[in-house]
């Protein structure tokens, strides 16, 4: 049996990236590290807007940036979240 990604399971993992990125480890921690991969492993897979996806790689690329705020890093990523549709 095969599974196919969709948007959902996007954003639900760049949600939990972000909520698991609240443990002491911050953007360090094992989960939050594995939940970005998983977003941005599936969102090669589906098919969507070349901008959205431009647009939501950018937010991604920004919050990996480890010289900004834990907070900001977040938001890009709750916004990219937000973008995926």
């Amino acid at each position: 049996m095969s599974y196919t990604p969709n948007i959902l399971d996007i954003k639900t993992d760049l949600r939990r990236a972000v909520m698991s990125s609240f443990s002491k480890k911050g953007f360090e921690d094992a989960n939050t590290i594995i939940f970005l991969k998983n977003a941005e492993k599936n969102l090669k897979e589906v098919k969507m807007d070349k901008d959205i996806y431009i647009q939501v790689t950018k937010r991604l690329k920004k919050a990996r940036d480890t010289q900004k705020s834990i907070e900001n890093r977040r938001e890009d990523i709750l916004t990219a979240s937000s973008l995926v549709f």
